[in-house]
């Protein structure tokens, strides 16, 4: 399937980016990735950072790609989802990012405390990883997103 079909099905909008909106979401991963490395927060607050800075990096491949998510109950999960189609994703990243999801949700709606450091170790790795792969397909795919 191709993205151009996801606006067919409601789920995505066609909307052009720029420099400055790709420059600005890179900023809220970065950010993210350093709040999620603050020792004295919760692992829960720390997972929520972790797997914000993750979400964004597929939006920013989302957004290069000239697209955004419609909003509708889902947008995030179809964020995560279009990682297929913009960077190349494999089905286990986005097998990942959904878990990483749902354990996300959890800790934000239902209850406190039931984030283990070995979860948000992977959050941060993943999102990590995420930013890393984004900005170097960027460079190859859209480099006039790129700089300053």
């Amino acid at each position: 399937m191709r993205l151009e079909k996801w606006v067919e099905y409601g789920w995505l909008k066609a909307e052009p980016t720029s420099r400055d909106e790709v420059k600005a979401l890179v900023a809220i991963v970065d950010r993210d990735l350093n709040d999620a490395k603050v020792a004295a927060v919760s692992e829960d607050r720390r997972f929520e950072a972790a797997f914000s800075a993750a979400r964004t990096a597929a939006t920013i491949a989302l957004r290069a790609s000239g697209y955004r998510t419609s909003t509708q109950p889902g947008h995030h999960v179809k964020t995560i989802e279009s990682l297929e189609l913009t960077i190349n994703a494999d089905s286990r990243l986005i097998r990942k990012m959904k878990a990483l999801s749902k354990k996300r949700n959890a800790t934000s709606y239902d209850s406190a405390g039931n984030v283990s450091a070995q979860e948000l170790e992977l959050a941060i790795k993943t999102a990590l990883e995420l930013r890393r792969t984004v900005v170097a397909w960027l460079e190859k795919n859209h480099p006039d997103l790129m700089g300053d």
